[in-house]
């Protein structure tokens, strides 16, 4: 009898265990998920489609640069005008709410490091922000005289140090300082305002390292948001709003060393929120931006982006990492590209 007790707990433990990892799992934020995969989709998603349970296991990413190959350029078109098409969205909103954007070009891809995916993608995004009246901030200048791994965690990691995030919150601050009178004028009801306001699991403070030995404590407060303090209305100082991926996020520093911090202690008058999250494109930004992030009410928006969000917008990268993946579908030439793309990897 005792025996068969013995057994039944330990097997009730190993259960708990299990359930307890499998829901770690779903959450984008733990850090068992947070380490990002550049070769599978996951396809277990909750909310997976039927695009997304199909087997689009393969993401291409240069290979669709290549002007060589009629289907791959007819692809680029394509992700080209889907990228056009939510910045355009996002700059719209922004705007009809007397929103100040700028736009901040952060990728430590430069130089002789410069690929392809980030040299096309700059021209086009270049020509966007100039064809929609938007500030382009260009941060390779202020890279360029320091060595890699004096500003980043290569070679184990591309993101920013505390050095580089310090580097981009004094280029910030100019921007910031020209639009001290900029405000917006819309306000929200606060019986309608969202308990969220960013994607983050509220009040945590946890380390965590992103598969790459790199710890890091990360802290956000009430409201999804990587901050120490919860933002209160009506409010009462200018606010910025940083809202992008992981080179706004910046993974690997603890909250008070990120671009954010420093940026708030430039500017103690204003407040600076920070809603970027690890992975997220053009499209997230304007899907948290509708659910979620106008409701901080901001003054000033930066706007993170590079080359690679351009990339992102194909539909099988989109099925793994878009924040609303159930609206995801791929187009004809999508479809016929990926085929394409799978012959080539399988050497047909």
């Amino acid at each position: 009898m005792k025996l068969l007790l013995r057994i039944v707990f330990a097997l009730a433990i190993v259960g708990g265990l299990l359930y307890f990892f499998w829901y770690k799992s779903k959450d984008s934020n733990s850090v068992i998920s947070e380490t990002v995969s550049s070769e599978k989709v996951d396809m277990s998603a909750s909310n997976a489609t039927e695009e997304s349970t199909m087997n689009y296991e393969l993401i291409p990413r240069d290979e669709i640069y290549d002007d060589n190959d009629s289907l791959a350029r007819a692809t680029l078109q394509v992700i080209k005008e889907r990228y056009k098409m939510y910045f355009e969205n996002f700059v719209k909103n922004l705007r009809s709410s007397n929103i100040q954007v700028v736009f901040c070009w952060l990728t430590t891809e430069i130089g002789d490091s410069e690929t392809k995916v980030q040299k096309v993608g700059k021209k086009y995004i270049k020509e966007l922000c100039a064809a929609n009246n938007v500030i382009f901030l260009d941060f390779s200048e202020i890279f360029m005289p320091y060595k890699p791994q004096d500003i980043t965690y290569m070679p184990i990691d591309g993101h920013l140090r505390e050095k580089g995030a310090e580097l981009v919150a004094n280029a910030m601050a100019k921007v910031i300082k020209q639009y001290t009178t900029s405000k917006s004028t819309q306000t929200f009801p606060d019986q309608g305002r969202p308990t969220l306001f960013g994607d983050f699991e509220p009040n945590l403070d946890e380390i965590r390292d992103g598969g790459k030995n790199l710890p890091y404590r990360i802290k956000t407060n009430s409201q999804g948001l990587r901050m120490d303090y919860d933002l209160t209305f009506p409010k009462k100082k200018q606010r910025v709003l940083l809202i992008g991926d992981s080179g706004f996020f910046f993974p690997f520093l603890d909250n008070d060393k990120t671009g954010t911090a420093k940026i708030q202690a430039i500017f103690p008058d204003k407040e600076i929120v920070n809603a970027a999250n690890w992975g997220y494109s053009i499209d997230d930004y304007v899907t948290l931006w509708d659910e979620r992030a106008k409701y901080i009410e901001p003054d000033i928006v930066l706007l993170q982006s590079t080359g690679d969000d351009i990339a992102d917008q194909f539909f099988s990268h989109r099925l793994k990492y878009s924040r609303n993946k159930e609206n995801i579908k791929p187009t004809d030439i999508e479809k016929a590209y990926y085929k394409h793309y799978s012959d080539m990897q399988m050497g047909k």
